[in-house]
């Protein structure tokens, strides 16, 4: 029954592929992805580089009021090798002798140290000094960093405890077994942290990529189901082949022409940003640059995802983008002429706002959320399931079986949507008048059954 199918998609895809403002769309696109990750990521830090500060300090005279406690602040020297690790340290006994004496050096600042309750620390610039506002705030943050080992000593600890003191210590979640070696215990996921934080972002994600390509190609969903009615060629259709026959072929089309452009533009953005990358360690292997370093952290948590939740994940995508643009061409199927599209089309938009809240408001917008709920009947209903499988396929909230089952549940809806505006198509070949309403949409389905 659908053996025209084939041929209406292959027609309809490659008149949309060749169409001018699809390949200029996708290779410009495409291009910009790749250049200006490519270009920009080690032009930034060619032309930035590392900071070129150098300090200008030679000498600190300091002003310690806190009589009780003793301390030797030459010990700074020793946490710093680049900037502040040469300088002269000078005792002094009040704040207005550390203040003239490092205006007479030109090279010095003072330092002020008080305690009241808690320590105040003060760097003060003479206005006679040779040194810039920028040399006194890199010391500031300097002393800042550095100045709990300054209160280690004054505490009266040596070296050793001074050193255990500023050891780093490692905390982990564990999760007791009874089936683990006595004095062990089992040890959990360790991407739990991670998984928490992307179950809260990715449907985010998932559902701004499928709005915006919802609105890209559902119009040329509709525009597609209405151009035999703008031809005058629908009679000869309606003759030679079946209305489902070629709304199915043409949703098939551009749901494929549409997956197709996407592929292409991110494989441009994470081409781009793979190069830009390379080319940005071999200017400086050491680089500190925070999109690296993001980079670097998201892969080591590669080990979080699999290999078929991501293609799993992918293909509900493409599914949900296939359902929406069955419900585009409801849209085209109820227009008589372009003029109403903007009416019809509204359709598709509103189900996936609806969808959004409802699956917001019900609590399953999350990953986390387990399938085997209250709220499981969002991974079942196709117009929500869309929104939050997604992210569970990725993050392996969900069995494959159960993945496959909802994915399946999509794409025969999709079905199911295009065989119904098939029907309606028929139906409103020789309707007259403003677009239908709801009821007379599906009274008109309901007269074509009997049909």
């Amino acid at each position: 029954m659908m053996k025209h199918t084939g041929k209406i998609f292959s027609f309809t895809f490659l008149q949309h592929v060749r169409g001018k403002g699809y390949r200029s769309a996708t290779v410009i696109v495409t291009l910009l992805c790749f250049l200006l990750p490519a270009v920009i990521m080690p032009a930034i830090q060619y032309f930035g580089g590392k900071d070129t500060y150098q300090s200008r300090v030679q000498s600190i005279y300091v002003a310690d009021l806190d009589a009780e406690h003793e301390a030797d602040y030459e010990l700074l020297n020793k946490l710093d090798k680049e900037q502040f690790c040469n300088l002269s340290y000078t005792e002094t006994d009040s704040v207005e002798e550390a203040v003239r004496l490092a205006a007479q050096d030109g090279y010095g600042l003072a330092l002020v140290v008080e305690k009241q309750g808690a320590y105040r620390i003060n760097v003060l610039l003479p206005e006679e000094s040779e040194l810039t506002k920028d040399d006194a705030r890199a010391y500031e943050k300097f002393v800042e960093d550095n100045f709990r080992s300054i209160l280690a000593q004054k505490s009266g600890l040596n070296m050793i405890q001074m050193t255990e003191l500023t050891k780093p210590v490692e905390i982990s979640y564990r999760e007791y077994s009874k089936s683990a070696a006595p004095g062990m215990a089992e040890e959990s996921d360790e991407f739990a942290a991670a998984k928490k934080i992307f179950s809260a972002v990715l449907p985010y994600l998932n559902i701004m990529i499928l709005y915006f390509m919802v609105l890209a190609y559902g119009q040329g969903t509709a525009n597609s189901a209405i151009m035999e009615k703008t031809s005058k060629l629908m009679d000869l259709f309606l003759v030679s082949v079946k209305p489902q026959e070629m709304l199915l072929g043409k949703v098939l089309a551009i749901t494929a022409s549409g997956i197709l452009q996407l592929f292409c533009w991110i494989g441009g953005l994470v081409g781009g940003f793979a190069v830009g990358t390379y080319f940005t360690k071999l200017i400086d292997p050491q680089t500190d640059m925070a999109l690296i370093q993001l980079f670097e952290a998201f892969g080591e948590l590669s080990g979080m995802f699999t290999l078929h939740g991501s293609l799993l994940a992918l293909l509900m995508l493409a599914a949900g983008l296939l359902l929406y643009c069955s419900l585009a061409s409801v849209g085209g199927a109820m227009a008589g002429k372009p003029e109403d599209l903007s009416n019809t089309n509204s359709i598709f938009v509103l189900v996936l706002i609806a969808s959004f809240f409802a699956t917001m408001y019900s609590g399953g917008i999350s990953a986390d959320t387990p399938w085997l709920t209250t709220n499981s009947w969002q991974m079942w209903v196709p117009f929500t399931a869309i929104l939050i499988m997604p992210t569970k396929m990725i993050l392996g909230s969900v069995t494959l079986a159960e993945g496959l089952l909802s994915t399946a549940i999509v794409i025969a809806a999709a079905v199911v949507i295009t065989m119904a505006a098939g029907r309606l198509y028929r139906m409103m070949s020789l309707y007259k008048g403003n677009p239908p309403g709801p009821a007379q949409i599906l009274k008109l389905i309901k007269q074509s059954k009997q049909e």
